[in-house]
């Protein structure tokens, strides 16, 4: 039997066709531009979905619509970051284009989170309870149904459209058409545009965290989104910054998103399990009314010190000065900063300092008209 690959899974044999691939980050050097970024990692993003393909066909691994849920996240979070260096045709088509396609394939994870990390540990801890075995068989067929609609898209003519559209569109730097500005826009380094772009995703964080204690479970999933584009935006650009400054930064994301991964889980969970017992009838719909009580009192029982690790880790997070950010640069973000006291009646407000020529970051450029080019759509 061949060695695991560095994924996880065989690379040779018969289990070939169980590979699963994750996510090959950029590696851009510092004088990139911000459009050879984009160009890697678009092509990058394309390359993780493919990788995954035959996984998610075959059914040989739960991983394989992980990663492929991941590669469109990935693709979805670039082109909400270079908003502005794209046309707006092209970006709205690939963007529903992609969540078409995150569509089709989330129910499938969504169930296979919820059998594997929901419903075995209860399993697992409440032996010999056959209306847990009876909720189990149908979950199964819930999930079967699933994976039909996942392995149907990836196998239509409108997805490989897609990754096409997608490949020859960065290979062919299909944004350039259109607006002068925007075009000298992106021209510039990657690094000066990453600073930018992660100072504003950072921002929409603290701003979805304010008071994060008294968050109740639908803010804090904002939280979690906000999380995940920062998240991205980071390993996009993050070989252009010091790892010794990166991997602390990302390692506290990391934990955030996993916190409220979990409880994100069990809230989806429920979901699931009011669908699974509303298409039942009489006894068996009693049955399984039991069966589903207990998955969620029990994750509910066990989650009691989730409150206080979650808080936790936001703290860890917001404490940390931004790794973009030099040393001494800007101070560490606060979720709540507390608004200047206004001036007495006879004191006029100090006018705000202007910066010194040539320190100031480059103005965005102007928004033009929607263009009247457009992305080609495959026949």
């Amino acid at each position: 039997m061949s060695e695991p690959g560095e994924d996880g899974a065989p690379e040779t044999g018969d289990d070939a066709k169980a590979a699963w691939q994750k996510a090959k980050l950029p590696s851009l050097a510092p004088s990139a531009t911000a459009e050879e970024a984009l160009a890697e990692i678009v092509l990058g993003g394309v390359a993780h979905l493919r990788g995954n393909e035959n996984c998610v066909l075959t059914r040989s691994h739960e991983e394989g619509v992980h990663q492929m849920r991941v590669a469109v996240r990935r693709l979805r979070s670039c082109l909400a970051l270079y908003e502005r260096f794209i046309p707006d045709e092209q970006r709205i088509y690939l963007t529903g284009e992609m969540k078409w396609l995150i569509g089709e394939l989330g129910p499938a994870r969504d169930w296979d989170v919820f059998v594997g990390e929901v419903m075995a540990p209860v399993i697992g801890q409440v032996a010999d309870e056959p209306r847990l075995d009876e909720l189990a068989e149908q979950v199964e067929r819930h999930r079967d149904e699933a994976y039909a609609r996942a392995q149907a898209a990836v196998g239509a003519q409108r997805y490989i459209g897609l990754v096409l559209l997608l490949n020859s569109w960065a290979e062919g730097r299909g944004w350039r058409e259109g607006d002068a500005d925007r075009l000298a826009a992106i021209q510039v380094t990657a690094t000066d545009v990453s600073h930018e772009l992660l100072d504003e995703i950072c921002q929409q964080v603290l701003e979805a965290g304010a008071g994060f204690e008294d968050l109740d479970a639908e803010q804090r999933h904002k939280v979690r989104i906000q999380l995940k584009q920062l998240r991205y935006a980071t390993e996009f650009f993050a070989t252009l910054y010091p790892k010794r400054r990166v991997s602390p930064y990302l390692e506290a994301m990391k934990s955030l998103q996993d916190q409220l991964g979990v409880s994100n889980d069990v809230e989806v969970a429920r979901k699931l399990l009011k669908r699974v017992v509303k298409k039942t009838r009489g006894k068996e719909r009693v049955r399984l009314s039991y069966a589903a009580g207990l998955v969620v009192g029990w994750h509910s029982h066990v989650g009691g010190g989730r409150e206080k690790e979650q808080v936790e880790a936001w703290q860890q997070l917001i404490s940390r000065t931004p790794y973009w950010q030099a040393a001494g640069e800007a101070a560490k973000p606060q979720p709540e900063p507390q608004p200047a006291s206004p001036p007495p009646d006879d004191q006029a407000p100090t006018p705000a300092p202007v910066a010194p020529s040539g320190t100031a970051k480059p103005a965005r450029p102007p928004r033009s008209p929607r263009p009247r080019n457009r992305v080609v759509r495959p026949g």
